[in-house]
């Protein structure tokens, strides 16, 4: 494996060899290393050292066994005294190693091991000991070393040893102990079980006593009438013998003796009494049985008579079979005699009708008992005689009605004979017995009203003249087969034409679905520029768009899906054309499924395609709307700020700060635009302010009345902590009531500071019962009681908006979805139809204003304040 093995070369070792080798990872990195062992790679090894870098052993860190710790007494050192060849190392073994290694020996001094002379080339080094005073002394200082460190291990043996003796001692004085405790509880055992076995006897004995009375008693209980006294007389001698052996279960087992006697008792009763019932029944049923027999035979010798009577009307009415069947009868004789037998065959199956209905209901009033069963077979064999009688009848039927029409086929054939002979002689004009060609063309004329023409009255005439009355029904075939053949080749002619018409007008319709098909490619163009213009809206959005070009792009877009929708109509009316015009015509009926379902497959998807982008522009519109009204709504929420601000700071209610900037009773748009654009705080851009002023009052209009200015400029606070509302500013003015968490106040006056506890106070009125008075917003250490809002509720289930008060009298504005919030205009009024409370307000989404429900009558909330 690349680095030399060593042996160990003393003569008096044993004979076993001892090797050090070095193994590489062929077998794995674990394997891999420096080993002591006799056989290199064998199985039996003494120590490993896992350095794998080394060229030569190792002189320490071996592991002693193999797969055990490091072994510090196991040291490898250079050769003393005299120098070995160059290429030998030497091994010493420490004290300890004898214990892991039974085949190397403890040497009284330096063990010598020597190793085989190495190639040049992988010597990893040679050593070449020197005889000088320091090497003595080292060699002196590192025997003394191993011997401090071998009289180290013996003490620690010693000490082992004292430890594991006093443990030993320890334990068997443990055992000791434990042994007589282990005897003493067995002793007590002993005699417990000693004591439970007595018991365990006496209380067997009183089973086996028990249990000797108790199978009397189980005996007794299936006593029957005839061993019931005797058992009786057993139970009450078991009774008194095994009394005192019972012991406590005597009573017990008293208790059940006198239970099953009365329980069997009265069993017995019941069986005498059913016995006596069986016994009754019995004879009513011998009785039954006589009188059932009596009358089977009667009915029975009733069925053998009606059976007699058929048998006879079959066999009678069989004898008629010869009057129809003489082979030399006349057909006339045959049809009668063929009639009378058919009328006798019907006359005889009514009879035998009849006289199944008899024996049928003659077998049911037998009725289902023993009697009847053992006629059943008899009964069986009457029903069979009539049902193969009517099956003789059957035949004979058939067989008359075969000879009937052989007569009448027979009449027919002379009959057709003698006519064909007239309309010979009709034709035979001068009465020679054959028909001339002029005769022929006659015949032709007249029975077929066809003129035949000359090359067909040639080809007949050489075939069949002389035309005699036995050609003449030759004669008759071959003018029909000639006149068939003249309409064939008329017919054929005339459903070429039909076939030219067809396709003539298959080509017609062909070309209305090419021209719907141009059409529909035309309106997918048109619909592909249309998506190319909707595009910006699903990846840009209508937000980054802005109005104007919003506006602009949904100009063109509609003008596209227009043109494209005006295309679709024209092919939905080419469409219905082909599907009219196919219709009508019965030769053209499902064709128009040739360019139909695809045709109307590429429109659908053309209409889905128009509706999808009209959706999108759509929903994009609605978007921006909402966008625009939103920015409105903050720019509004703004202005009121700042429009309370001024207030304040001027001290003016909103009704005196309104009549300080309107014209008598309405402030114009154009003072309301110049008041907005005075506040610095609030950014409107060039147009803004009017937009603002028709937010507010509404499209078109130019004055805002002072209710809407009040309506606008409201400021509500919601209570966020239990505090108190009193009639005037100082705190400790009068109360007028205490307000509750989650209520609502509308400020009417303020806010204003309390100078004597330097808090600031607002005038409110509680929307919950109109009480007005002063709350303080916040406390002088920052406790609020007071936030603002209140005014707005979030819809947590799907209702609907309305334009009035009452469900039931308003109309629908739009349905308002889980999520949106409401701006509270009024609040909380009561539906007394009804009986829900709604409130009046604004939908932030898009302005939409109405009455919506807070709550029904069954409890379901619809809104909650935010």
């Amino acid at each position: 494996h690349g680095k030399p093995v060593y042996k160990k070369s003393d003569p008096t070792a044993a004979a076993v060899s001892v090797l050090m080798y070095f193994w590489d990872d062929r077998d794995g990195p674990s394997f891999s290393g420096w080993w002591f062992g006799p056989k290199v790679g064998g199985d039996q090894v003494w120590a490993y050292n896992g350095n794998k870098a080394s060229p030569t052993p190792p002189l320490g860190g071996w592991q002693v066994p193999w797969d055990g710790p490091e072994d510090p007494t196991l040291r490898l050192t250079a050769v003393a005294g005299s120098a070995p060849a160059a290429g030998h190392t030497a091994m010493q073994q420490g004290q300890g190693q004898g214990q892991y290694a039974p085949a190397m020996q403890q040497q009284q001094s330096q063990g010598q091991y020597a190793r085989p002379q190495m190639p040049a080339a992988v010597a990893p080094r040679q050593v070449v000991p020197q005889q000088t005073a320091a090497y003595v002394a080292q060699q002196e200082a590192e025997r003394q070393r191993r011997e401090v460190e071998r009289q180290k291990a013996l003490a620690e043996q010693q000490r082992r040893r004292e430890e594991e003796e006093k443990k030993r001692r320890d334990i068997e004085e443990e055992n000791r102990r434990k042994q007589a405790e282990r005897e003493a509880e067995q002793a007590r055992k002993a005699a417990e079980l000693k004591q439970r076995r007595e018991e365990e006897e006496a209380k067997r004995k009183e089973q086996a006593a028990a249990l000797a009375v108790r199978k009397v008693i189980q005996r007794v209980r299936v006593a029957t009438p005839e061993t019931y006294d005797a058992l009786r007389t057993e139970l009450e001698e078991a009774q008194v013998k095994h009394l005192e052996t019972m012991g406590s279960q005597a009573d017990k087992v008293s208790q059940e003796a006198t239970q099953t006697l009365e329980q069997t008792q009265k069993r017995l009763d019941d069986i005498v009494a059913k016995r006596e019932e069986e016994e009754r029944r019995q004879q009513e049923a011998e009785k039954r049985k006589l009188e059932e027999a009596e009358k089977v035979e009667k009915l029975k010798g009733e069925m053998a008579a009606i059976v007699k009577e058929a048998e006879a009307k079959i066999a009678e009415t069989k004898g008629m079979e010869a009057d129809f069947s003489k082979p030399d009868l006349s057909p006339e004789a045959a049809l009668e005699a063929a009639s009378a037998s058919q009328q006798a065959v019907s006359s005889t199956c009514d009879a035998l009708t009849k006289a199944e209905g008899s024996l049928r209901e003659k077998w049911l009033d037998m009725g289902d008992n023993e009697a009847s069963w053992q006629v059943k077979r008899e009964v069986q064999d009457m029903i069979r005689v009539v049902a193969d009688g009517r099956l003789v009848m059957e035949t004979l039927s058939k067989a008359a009605d075969w000879a009937k029409q052989k007569a009448e086929r027979k009449a027919a054939s002379l009959a057709k004979e003698k006519e064909r002979r007239g309309a010979f002689d009709k034709h035979d004009g001068d009465k020679d017995g054959t028909l001339s060609r002029a005769e022929v063309v006659a015949f032709s004329k007249t029975e077929f009203d066809f003129e035949l023409p000359s090359s067909t009255l040639d080809k007949i005439m050489r075939t069949l003249e002389p035309v005699e009355f036995k050609k003449f029904r030759s004669l008759f075939q071959k003018v029909a087969i000639a006149r068939s053949e003249v309409r064939a080749r008329t017919e054929r002619a005339e459903e070429e034409r039909r076939r030219l018409l067809l396709e003539e007008q298959r080509a017609a319709v062909s070309k209305i679905a090419a021209d719907a098909g141009e059409l529909l490619g035309e309106a997918e163009s048109t619909l592909g520029r249309a998506e190319g213009e909707a595009r910006p809206l699903a990846t840009v959005g209508p937000d980054e768009l802005g109005a104007d070009g919003l506006k602009e792009l949904a100009s063109t877009i509609e003008k596209l899906i227009e043109g494209a929708q005006a295309l679709l109509d024209q092919v939905s009316e080419k469409s219905r054309k082909m599907e009219g015009e196919c219709g009508a015509n019965e030769d053209l009926k499902g064709y128009e499924q040739s360019f139909l379902p695809r045709l109307n497959g590429r429109l659908s998807r053309s209409q889905a395609r128009a509706e999808k982008i009209l959706a999108l522009l759509e929903s994009a519109r609605e978007r921006a709307v909402r966008k625009a009204y939103a920015e409105m709504d903050l720019k509004r929420s703004a202005s009121v700020t700042a429009i309370r601000a001024k207030m304040g700071e001027e001290g003016k209610s909103g009704e005196d700060y309104f009549k300080s900037l309107a014209d008598g009773e309405s402030l114009s748009k154009d003072r309301f635009v110049a008041l907005l654009k005075g506040f610095g705080e609030v950014e409107l851009v060039e147009g803004q302010a009017e937009k603002l002023f028709e937010h507010i009052v509404g499209t078109g209009a130019s004055e805002m009345s002072q209710v809407r200015f009040l309506e606008l400029i409201r400021l509500y606070y919601k209570c966020v902590k239990h505090t108190v509302m009193s009639e005037g500013l100082p705190i400790k003015s009068k109360t007028v009531r205490k307000l509750e968490v989650g209520e609502v106040l509308e400020v009417v006056e303020g806010p204003a500071k309390e100078e004597s506890v330097g808090v600031v106070r607002v005038k409110c009125k509680a929307m919950q019962d109109d009480a007005l008075g002063w709350v303080t917003i916040a406390g002088n250490q920052g406790t609020p009681f007071l936030e603002p809002g209140g005014n707005f509720y979030a819809c947590i289930k799907e209702t609907v908006l309305t334009d009035a008060l009452s469900v039931q009298e308003s109309k629908t504005i739009r349905k308002v979805a889980k999520g949106e919030v409401i701006e509270v205009l009024e609040f909380t009024k009561k539906d007394d139809a009804l009986d829900i409370r709604r409130i009046r307000g604004q939908a932030k989404l898009d302005g939409a204003t109405g009455w919506i429900t807070v709550s029904g009558n069954q409890g379901t909330a619809y809104l909650e304040a935010c």
